[in-house]
């Protein structure tokens, strides 16, 4: 791949790579970090990455990242609890969300939540979800159902005072 390609490429994805880790992480400005760090990295690999995979290479390199940060986080906080003598538990709600989808999304795990969101909104295939995260189609296909399954849920869960 040559600069001129790159310019292409990072200008034609960094919108999706934006909206795919901003649902992930639902932080806009950590967002951008991960998206930037992304093509930092790209660049950096230049002349190994191929024009034609490099939004699947960016999109690997995101969510190995993402998944990353979400492990330093949950650290993070229990070292925190610790610290502060408090029994440490996962909160569903890391951020103050006030969206429901964004707060069932929340407590799927970091897997089931990356494959649901590069399925369901970002439109991936089965095969180029297995290929970004080392996984065989089976293995994508069943966590996608139980994602789904726990999402729904979750939803329904967080609404159900609502309806």
């Amino acid at each position: 791949m040559v600069e001129k390609e790159y310019i292409r490429i990072a200008q034609s994805c960094r919108e999706d790579l934006y909206r795919f880790a901003v649902r992930y992480t639902a932080d806009g400005d950590g967002a951008w970090d991960v998206v930037q760090d992304a093509l930092v990295s790209l660049w950096t690999h230049l002349g190994e990455v191929e024009a034609e995979k490099a939004k699947g290479w960016l999109v690997r390199v995101m969510y190995r990242e993402l998944v990353d940060l979400h492990r330093h986080e949950m650290r993070f906080q229990a070292i925190a609890a610790e610290i502060a003598g408090e029994k440490w538990y996962r909160q569903h709600d890391n951020y103050e969300l006030h969206d429901a989808t964004q707060m069932a999304l929340n407590q799927l795990n970091e897997q089931q939540r990356a494959i649901l969101l590069m399925k369901d909104v970002e439109g991936y295939h089965y095969k180029e979800i297995a290929q970004l995260t080392d996984m065989s189609e089976t293995q994508v296909t069943g966590i996608l159902y139980r994602a789904r399954v726990n999402f729904k849920k979750a939803y329904l869960k967080l609404n159900e005072n609502k309806i």
